[in-house]
């Protein structure tokens, strides 16, 4: 009983609270402003990754610029309302939007509008989270497959108008009272406002391995049919990972998916019960079209050996790749074995770097990255602590400063003091029997005020950290 309660606690803490390492992305308010003055942040970026939130963030973003009164003021310099980066589908919402209250805005889009799911592989199930959502705004994505999602996409924004740009925005940074969007081989573009909806668009994430470069090794899967009779690696833990497993196994290929932690973190329910229907019979039918059950599992079966008939599918948890070769794969099993594997093909779908550059050159702030003045900030905080230690021990400080040392130096005077603020605190001060007299004695202590700081500062950083995530583990921490 006692072991089964602290395996779901543990699991409770680290799959249902953030741990380890900060990810870096954009600091981004609840109204998806910026450090920047006049730069918005919407989609993918925030933090939560799904279609719905997507368009409903990009509408409400332009909603607030609109409604905005120093949009106003700016009129009177000449510059567009609005420029929107990404034409994906938090920035197809926010130009809808855009059209709607009619403002002057310019679309820019660097590759194809909606080119993340365009990506997609042909036929891949879409999940539009939550079902029963409605986003703000009039981009409605509803579809449950790619191709017919695409089209309705499209349907509700280039058929009705909205023709982005094809340009690639490098930078965004203040020009006066205004904002200047610098484009890769072309003018600058003025604005009063900018939104970023570029999403996770960087580079994509390397496993660091031999072989990774070689022609085997693919981050995208555009036709599973190609990999049919096959045997295919998929790499990763995400959703996408998942999914190009499903949708492989689907078309005949005998795939293996490594993932190196030792359970999946919180996966869509679909895929986890896909998963499971194809490890349990290669022949199953998985495209489930009908509602799931509530049933959320966070680990699959186990891995099988030997199980290699095309449309199988073997999990290798809390496993790592070590090399890529030719013909095969080697890898570290969960029992820090090496095995090898044949392979024809490698799909590392691992994710992709965020587009830090462009925020840093643009000067927006990146959560978990210290820079500049805010070293000296770390540094100034530690130099005051080791000061403050110091002089409590009577060290070095105290034989730099012998003024410190002195009897009627502070804080050996904290009595007479306290007395001198009147009459009424010099005669509780003389009584040790109250509360004032004892806290005379107490702060005659350099202790004692060691103990003050310490604790104002875990006070300042506990509500500090309330404030930031409003949880009831967190404040009960």
């Amino acid at each position: 009983m006692i072991p089964s309660i602290w395996k779901r606690y543990a699991r409770w803490l680290h799959t249902r609270w953030p741990a380890g390492v900060v990810e870096k992305l954009p600091e981004v308010r609840e109204d998806g402003s910026t450090n920047v003055p006049g730069l918005y942040i919407t989609g993918d970026l925030t933090g939560i990754p799904l279609l719905k939130f997507a368009a409903d963030g990009g509408a409400k973003v332009v909603r607030r610029i609109a409604s905005d009164p120093e949009l106003e003021k700016l009129r009177a310099i000449e510059a567009h309302d609005l420029v929107i980066i990404g034409a994906g589908v938090s920035g197809m919402a926010a130009a809808l939007e855009a059209k709607r209250l009619d403002l002057d805005f310019v679309l820019l889009e660097a590759a194809e509008p909606f080119a993340t799911i365009a990506n997609f592989p042909k036929g891949k199930t879409i999940f539009t989270y939550p079902t029963d959502m409605v986003p703000e705004g009039e981009l409605q994505p509803t579809a449950p497959v790619k191709e017919e999602l695409l089209a309705q996409l499209r349907a509700q924004t280039i058929e009705r108008g909205i023709e982005p740009r094809v340009a690639r925005a490098e930078r965004v940074r203040r020009n006066g009272k205004l904002l200047e969007v610098a484009l890769a081989g072309a003018d600058p573009l003025l604005a009063r406002r900018v939104v970023v909806a570029i999403g996770r668009s960087g580079n994509f994430r390397k496993l660091g391995v031999p072989g990774e470069d070689s022609g085997k090794v693919f981050n995208r899967l555009h036709d599973p049919k190609d990999f049919a009779g096959k045997e295919v690696l998929v790499v990763g833990g995400g959703d996408s990972a998942m999914e190009t497993a499903i949708a492989l196994a689907q078309c005949g290929a005998a795939v293996t998916l490594s993932y190196r932690k030792a359970e999946f973190s919180r996966p869509k329910p679909e895929n986890i019960e896909r998963l499971e229907a194809l490890i349990a019979d290669p022949s199953a039918d998985v495209s489930i079209e009908q509602p799931v059950s509530e049933r959320v599992t966070t680990s699959v079966g186990p891995f099988l050996e030997g199980y290699r008939r095309p449309g199988s599918v073997r999990l290798m948890l809390a496993s790592r790749v070590l090399a890529i070769e030719e013909d095969s794969v080697r890898l570290r099993d969960s029992n820090g074995e090496t095995v090898t594997i044949p392979n024809d093909t490698v799909f590392s779908m691992i994710g992709r770097e965020p587009p830090l550059e462009f925020f840093r050159r643009s000067g927006v702030k990146l959560r978990g990255e210290t820079v500049g003045w805010e070293w000296a900030c770390v540094i100034a905080f530690f130099v005051a602590v080791f000061l403050i230690y110091d002089w409590k021990n009577d060290g070095w400080l105290s034989h730099a400063i012998p003024a410190l040392s002195r009897p009627d130096a502070f804080p050996q005077n904290a009595p007479k003091l306290l007395s001198s603020l009147g009459s009424w605190w010099a005669r509780h001060v003389a009584d040790r029997s109250t509360v004032i007299g004892t806290l005379a004695v107490s702060m005659k202590s350099r202790s004692f005020y060691y103990t003050l700081f310490y604790t104002l500062c875990i006070g300042f950083f506990g509500w500090k950290r309330i404030r930031r995530r409003r949880t009831r583990y967190v404040t009960a921490q």
